[in-house]
């Protein structure tokens, strides 16, 4: 990646993100499809999602303690009781509420990877 593509990561990425990945994997999940995809391809496509919403979440340079940064702030409270376990999808979930869970999921993951690829390059040393 040389920096212009839409999803390229800043120069300071933490390892293991992979923006491309991330972008396969919201892709999928917010696809517009003629039928609901099978409970499997959710559940599955639903944990990967959350893995990367988590590594994009632990990246400390979004500025959400500075002022101005109320944005970023309501963004991580969204994303904190999405990810609670007691919201989250299990056996007992209808299959309509899982599909809607991956496709929340996948908008939060989306959110966070905008804001990733936003963040300033730092300077070479």
């Amino acid at each position: 990646m040389t920096g212009t593509e839409p999803h390229a990561a800043p120069q300071h990425a933490v390892a293991g993100i992979d923006i491309d990945a991330i972008a396969r994997a919201v892709d999928h999940a917010l696809a517009k499809r003629p039928t609901r995809p099978r409970r499997d391809v959710i559940d599955a496509g639903t944990s990967e999602l959350v893995g990367h919403l988590r590594t994009l979440m632990a990246v400390e340079d979004y500025g959400y303690d500075q002022e101005g940064r109320g944005g970023v702030r309501a963004l991580f409270r969204v994303a904190y009781r999405n990810l609670d376990l007691a919201v989250r999808p299990d056996g007992a979930t209808s299959d309509a509420v899982a599909f809607t869970y991956w496709r929340m999921i996948a908008s939060l993951t989306a959110a966070f990877r905008d804001l990733y690829v936003a963040l300033p390059e730092e300077p070479a040393p």
